[in-house]
């Protein structure tokens, strides 16, 4: 089909509100169809459509952002934010917050829970005797240990695509998990840009923005990631294991030194790891040395839309 087809295509799938036809049209010709979406009628349709689901939004977002004006780009910018928004809550609500348990030498109605071994421990007597009262039960405080987490995320040309999309749920993903908490996120390619410093406060939506808009090209060059996310960590003065980084890669490295050298450094270092199109036996035992030399767990995954879900689940263990 030609430009002019797909475009009056495009324009009947946005009359007919076909979803399904338009994001085809979108994949066959970008140009043309952003042709008829670059109008108010293109607008209402994802509009409409956004908000009976909206999971597509990011990557329609995605295909259009460069040659959609700067009239609605925004608008469409702020649905891919909403959809993003929305599943990382989601997301984010199934996963166990850094939390710890302590054991208190009282028992305060509310409490979800109590201590029976050292309640028996410390009343022998008093349960013998069946005289035990509130205060002689021990109970258990749950508390929030306060992390200081740098996140590194993989942008290059070998995770061009969808990744740049799942950045953005991951990175959103980590900031409502830890929001009374210290993080950074680094995104490196060829060269590496913190998003959040680690001791500046920045609105959630403002980095989604920011990371919708970047662009995933370059090579990849893991030790200048690590460096600078190693940077905003040795900020925290005061060293904890509450301390780690995370790094996301597919661990296939065409620039800089060898990320080992600096994964030492760290006072931990996780690593979740994607397999990569080309050498993904090569990249993935990369990711497992990467860990092991940072004293951290190492994460497999299979598909990018995977390593929200993993990130969550690593944060629960730590």
């Amino acid at each position: 089909m030609d430009y002019k087809q797909i475009r009056d295509l495009t324009y009947l799938a946005i009359k007919h509100k076909n979803l399904e036809a338009l994001m085809g049209l979108l994949k066959a010709n970008i140009y043309a169809s952003v042709d008829a979406l670059d109008t108010e009628e293109g607008v209402q349709f994802f509009s409409e459509k956004a908000s009976e689901s909206g999971d597509f939004m990011p990557e329609v977002y995605f295909f259009i952002r460069r040659p959609i004006s700067e009239k609605y780009k925004s608008i469409f910018r702020r649905l891919a934010r909403q959809s993003i928004l929305k599943l990382s809550l989601k997301i984010t609500s199934k996963g166990i917050r850094g939390q710890f348990k302590k054991t208190v030498p009282y028992y305060q109605r509310g409490m979800p829970e109590f201590s029976m071994d050292e309640t028996v421990q410390h009343n022998p007597l008093k349960i013998f005797e069946k005289s035990l009262n509130y205060q002689d039960i021990y109970g258990i405080e749950r508390k929030r240990q306060k992390r200081k987490v740098v996140l590194v995320l993989d942008t290059s040309g070998s995770m061009y695509g969808r990744l740049l999309l799942n950045a953005a749920l991951t990175a959103s993903v980590l900031a409502y998990n830890m929001e009374k908490e210290d993080f950074a996120i680094v995104l490196f390619n060829s060269t590496a840009m913190t998003m959040k410093k680690i001791d500046h406060k920045r609105p959630i939506i403002s980095i989604i923005d920011d990371i919708l808009d970047s662009e995933a090209v370059g090579f990849t060059n893991i030790y200048i990631g690590l460096e600078k996310g190693l940077k905003e960590l040795n900020k925290i003065k005061e060293k904890r294991k509450s301390h780690f980084g995370i790094l996301i890669t597919d661990g296939n490295y065409n620039r800089g030194d060898d990320p080992i050298v600096l994964a030492k450094k760290f006072p931990t270092l996780h690593v979740i790891g994607m397999p990569a199109e080309n050498d993904a036996d090569q990249g993935i035992n990369t990711c497992r040395k990467i860990a092991k030399a940072g004293r951290g767990k190492f994460y497999a995954v299979n598909d990018y839309k995977e390593i929200p879900r993993a990130l969550i689940e690593l944060l629960s263990q730590t």
